[in-house]
């Protein structure tokens, strides 16, 4: 069997896996906090965000309540940085890597980053090979984003690395621009790592902006372990 077909079968046995865990998990829209029952699945992610030579360390875990017939993934997610200042936001993922929430805030880079790359999950990703590219678009908290990627290399273990190229316009007037690359696991459906540089500008200074560095990593997953 060549490692593409066992790559397909891999992907699609656990999808079945993944697809019966989701439909297991709460009412989808109920206004019930998920620790009502407790999260389906849970990841957590260790982050460090640079700016003018500081580093910024967080944990960021995300809790998958429920999703929907229009494959929505709803999530809860908590982000705890180095200072212990604690964030809380209940999003909708939905498949072209939109989100929605109820929070007025809008959601930190690496919430954002985080929730819109599990949108992959509604991708079918068997067969993928290397110079594969699309776009998604669509809106964020405050804002509206604009993805592109390229598939860099497939592995038989079931990653995927691919080139994101990611701009974002807030309503405020402010924007985001953000390149790298994104380690996706496609038998798990949640990206493994994603490193990015961006350069974000303000609404009164759209040339120059703050330059900054932001590195994801999955260090637990219930689903896998």
């Amino acid at each position: 069997m060549t490692g593409a077909r066992r790559f397909g079968l891999l992907v699609s046995e656990m999808r079945r896996l993944l697809a019966a865990v989701l439909s297991s998990s709460l009412p989808l829209l109920a206004a019930v906090p998920a620790e009502a029952d407790g999260p389906s699945r849970q990841v957590e992610y260790a982050v460090v965000a640079t700016s003018g030579g500081v580093a910024r360390r967080a944990t960021v875990r995300v809790d998958f309540i429920g999703g929907s017939a229009e494959h929505v993934m709803r999530v809860n997610v908590d982000e705890v940085v180095d200072d212990s200042t604690s964030r809380h936001a209940y999003v909708g993922i939905e498949p072209t890597g939109s989100l929605s929430t109820a929070d007025v805030q809008q959601l930190t880079s690496e919430e954002e980053t985080i929730c819109s790359m599990m949108s992959m999950e509604s991708e079918d990703l068997a067969g993928v090979s290397t110079g594969d590219h699309w776009e998604r678009e669509g809106l964020v908290p405050g804002g509206s984003h604009r993805t592109r990627f390229s598939v860099l290399g497939v592995d038989a273990a079931g990653y995927v690395e691919f080139g994101v190229s990611r701009d974002l316009r807030h309503n405020d007037g402010s924007s985001a621009r953000w390149r790298g690359t994104m380690h996706y696991d496609a038998n798990g459906f949640v990206p493994a790592t994603i490193t990015l540089n961006g350069n974000l500008s303000s609404g009164d200074d759209s040339v120059l902006g703050r330059n900054v560095a932001m590195s994801i990593r999955l260090v637990r997953d219930t689903f896998k372990h």
